[in-house]
């Protein structure tokens, strides 16, 4: 006899009931992944999987492009930036093999002339925060420990071969947009020598709060992403009993992250929002609050655009084209020089 369950919510496939049970198979249907490939490239990029931490399963994808790939004289004296990227998901779906992130990382990594490293976190209800913190600091002292040699078990020869670990930046869209700015700070709080951040980029960041915003309110309806699945994302991600949305991991602006802002030197950071997001508000006020902290920061505003950017399955190929351009600005701003950096 089938068991009775009562079912909490549903947030894109992924079904929580209320005895702690939890269902993905139709949101394994909504996102089908893709397997790496490190013997032909796809649209531009090779790919590899490669373990984190064995302790909690944590891995990653990196994507190496092809033009680097091809020239291994020139690799002896160009190096890539090394570009980290969180995926979105509220913290609950998608990994770094869905097929809308491996296709968006090949062309990320091929366009911006990157190594990009893409995380798999562990996504709740079953790792509730700050299991997706900690995998995406742990991916960053897995680099670490490559750059320095020392406390793995091997050296990825892409990384040997084409990594400028002096160049590193850290890039996430949605929740990932979060894990950059909990990771931005924690980086520059900690130190990661010898790598060095030399930028942050956050892509429609996921942030929330008690009281509605203005755009909250506004744009609460939207397609793409409703209110209702924000406090769903936020109720089954938050740790512990009785955590709302004024906890640090969702609001992120409060006293004690302020006063940490205000003690460590940020590296510049690039923020890509859509006036039309219902996060639009707290986007915003992210922006502000690290301003006053005394950080520089880049706003880049498209009108008439969700929470969904610098996709072109969804988005009009120009204004991707123009966004993919401004970031590689950016890198080449934050690095003093051309992407690709000449060694002597």
């Amino acid at each position: 006899m089938a068991i009775a369950r009562e079912l909490k919510c549903e947030l894109f496939g992924v079904k929580v009931y209320s005895d702690g049970f939890i269902d993905r198979t139709q949101h394994d249907e909504l996102f089908p992944t893709a397997s790496a490939n490190a013997q032909q490239a796809y649209l531009g990029a090779y790919s590899k999987d490669v373990v984190v931490d064995s302790s909690t399963g944590c891995w990653a994808r990196i994507f190496l492009p092809e033009s680097a790939a091809a020239s291994q004289a020139q690799a002896q004296k160009k190096r890539l930036p090394v570009l980290f990227y969180y995926h979105g998901g509220g913290f609950v779906v998608c990994s770094a093999a869905s097929v809308l992130f491996h296709d968006f990382c090949s062309k990320l990594a091929a366009g911006a002339e990157a190594i990009v490293i893409s995380v798999d976190y562990r996504l709740a209800p079953e790792h509730k925060l700050p299991a997706p913190f900690d995998d995406c600091l742990a991916a960053l002292r897995w680099l670490q420990q490559q750059a320095l040699a020392t406390g793995c078990d091997w050296k990825e020869p892409w990384l040997s071969s084409h990594a400028d670990f002096c160049n590193c930046f850290l890039m996430g869209d949605s929740a990932g947009g979060n894990i950059v700015a909990h990771l931005g700070v924690r980086a520059a709080s900690e130190g990661v020598h010898p790598l060095h951040i030399s930028g942050l980029i956050l892509v429609i960041p996921f942030f929330g709060g008690v009281e509605r915003s203005n755009s909250e309110i506004l744009y609460g309806d939207n397609v793409k992403m409703t209110l209702q699945d924000t406090d769903n994302f936020w109720a089954v991600s938050l740790p512990g009993e009785g955590a709302d949305r004024s906890h640090p991991y969702c609001t992120f602006f409060t006293p004690e992250t302020r006063a940490l802002l205000q003690s460590v030197k940020l590296p510049p950071s690039l923020v890509v929002i859509g006036a039309e997001d219902l996060l639009y508000d707290r986007q915003i006020q992210y922006v502000e609050f690290v301003r006053e902290a005394g950080h520089s920061v880049t706003l880049l505003e498209y009108p008439q655009y969700d929470h969904a950017i610098l996709y072109p399955e969804v988005n009009n190929a120009e204004d991707v084209a123009d966004a993919y351009s401004r970031l590689k600005e950016f890198l080449a701003k934050c690095m003093g020089e051309l992407i690709l950096t000449e060694t002597e």
